[in-house]
């Protein structure tokens, strides 16, 4: 291509000075035109003057010839691609590419190109002719003695194409014949690669409903004197909801409607002195719902994982040495594990050429439930993985859970609590209703220019700029105002500037 737009140029200004700009353009045999054809890296010329077209072929074959310049080293810097992955794709195209050739057994092009790779100027050969003509020796005992030392002297790939990381990228020792197909290759993979942004809503809807009704008697006014005296009563629940319990601390009873009959204080032999609590009604309803929305969202690159986290880093103890009786040397200790509790989303995007995205995804929500209990933590934990294919800009559901619980239950006194109204003074009824709601939902986006991913960031940071602006302090009398920590506006993006020239047939002004 260098060429060709160096004979264009030369040839055409040639001709324009000799015949005059009017003249050239007018008269069709004057008219000269030379494209390049990067496929067989030849040059096509039209031309209606045979003279010229002589006067071409002998100025190409000057051009094109071997210099003594040592510029066989090319710096690509790459716009988009990662050098060092780039590196190892073009060392496997130039690898398969050789061994291919070296394989037919025939010393051709390929082959003698790869001797100039050697560093030995004295052995470079020309595209056109074959190692046994620049060897300018014949038979086949030459051609094999030739072709053992240049494959000895040809270097490995990895000295070929090399990557420097810090500049991000190619360096590429090649003559121009092999340096032109990498580039070419290189040129296609050097592109803006497309982004996908994520977003995972996690809607959980919880309702939970409870009741619970019970009457407890007692009878302990017999255990105050010497003589024989009955006494009993009944007893229901746990604490809080207990008659003895409540007895003998009323500040454990439990919620809700607490209605009783005490007369004075009763002395229980092992248990010391408590209320003489003789009749406790107990009645509680609750109605309790939640309404839980998680978006973690996530802008990433195609064929590129993400992970976002959000929770906390929880500690969980594995193993545990206590000294034991007198031995005091061994020094007690405890191992621990440490685990993220919180949401989780990772994700890995593949886009296809129709617009649809491959997703490989895990979600996962997880809450501490009990840090109390002497075996460990106790935690909730809601997962997802799979691997889905959703088109752009369409909400697909990935998973979920719906969740009916209903417990009844009732404690009584067998046969007294089956009686029809009295045996309500033997009966505690409890009854929960428990239903949960939860699902997972994903939204991929394409973001393939800029202009989309400033529209997403523009509409997220406008929306925590709001928030903070809620969220700060109102002026007060008596308190100092504060400053509170606020987003900087938006900065706004630059149009595109365009420049516009008058134009008249001496040029441009």
């Amino acid at each position: 291509m260098d060429v060709a737009a160096t004979v264009n140029r030369l040839f055409a200004e040639a001709g324009a000075q000799s015949q005059g700009q009017a003249a050239a353009v007018a008269e069709p045999t004057q008219r000269f035109a030379v494209v390049a054809d990067t496929r067989s890296n030849s040059l096509l010329a039209r031309s209606g003057d045979p003279s010229r077209l002589a006067r071409l072929r002998k100025f190409v074959a000057i051009l094109d010839s071997p210099t003594n310049a040592g510029g066989n080293i090319h710096v690509v810097y790459l716009k988009n691609a990662e050098a060092v992955k780039l590196a190892e794709i073009l060392r496997a195209i130039y690898q398969g590419e050789a061994g291919s050739t070296t394989g037919t057994g025939a010393a051709t092009t390929p082959t003698a190109q790869r001797t100039s790779l050697g560093g030995n100027a004295g052995m470079t050969t020309p595209s056109n002719q074959s190692p046994l003509q620049s060897g300018g020796t014949s038979g086949l005992g030459a051609a094999s003695s030739f072709s053992i030392n240049q494959a000895q002297n040809t270097p490995s790939a990895p000295g070929i194409i090399q990557a420097d990381a810090s500049t991000n990228s190619i360096i590429i020792t090649a003559p121009d014949a092999i340096y032109n197909n990498l580039r070419a290759a290189l040129d296609k993979l050097d592109v803006r690669r497309a982004q996908v942004y994520v977003e995972a809503l996690i809607a959980e809807v919880g309702a939970n409903k409870a009741a619970e009704f019970g009457i407890q008697w007692q009878d302990l006014n017999g255990l105050s004197k010497n003589t024989a005296q009955p006494f009993g009563g009944t007893n229901f629940g746990g604490a809080g909801q207990n008659i003895i319990g409540i007895a003998q601390n009323p500040g454990t009873a439990g919620q809700g409607l607490n209605v009783g009959i005490i007369k004075g204080q009763v002395n229980v032999p092992g248990v010391g002195q408590i209320l003489n609590l003789g009749f406790l009604v107990r009645a509680l309803q609750t109605d309790s719902s939640s309404n839980i929305l998680a978006t973690p969202t996530l802008l990433t690159l195609d064929n590129e994982e993400a992970v976002i986290l959000i929770g906390q880093n929880v500690p969980f103890i594995t193993g545990q040495y206590a000294l034991s009786g007198g031995a005091t040397t061994p020094t007690p200790f405890q191992t621990v594990e440490r685990h993220d509790v919180g949401v989780t989303l990772r994700v890995k995007p593949q886009i296809s050429e129709g617009g649809t995205v491959r997703l490989q995804i895990y979600q996962e929500v997880s809450s501490i439930e009990d840090a109390t209990n002497p075996a460990g933590v106790i935690t909730n934990k809601r997962a997802v993985e799979s691997t889905i294919l959703v088109d752009d800009g369409r909400i697909v559901v990935i998973g979920g859970l719906i969740q009916d619980t209903v417990l009844d239950g009732v404690q009584k006194v067998p046969v007294l609590g089956d009686i029809p109204v009295l045996g309500s003074l033997f009966r505690y009824k409890t009854r929960s209703h428990v239903k949960t709601n939860l699902m997972v939902f994903l939204r991929p986006t394409l973001v393939r220019n800029s202009q989309r991913a400033e529209e997403y960031t523009g509409e997220r940071y406008d929306y925590i700029l709001g928030e903070q602006q809620k969220a700060k302090p109102a002026h007060d009398v008596v308190l100092p105002d504060v400053v509170s920590p606020t987003l900087p506006p938006r900065p706004e993006t630059p149009a595109l500037q365009i420049e516009v020239k008058p134009y008249n047939n001496e040029g441009r002004k």
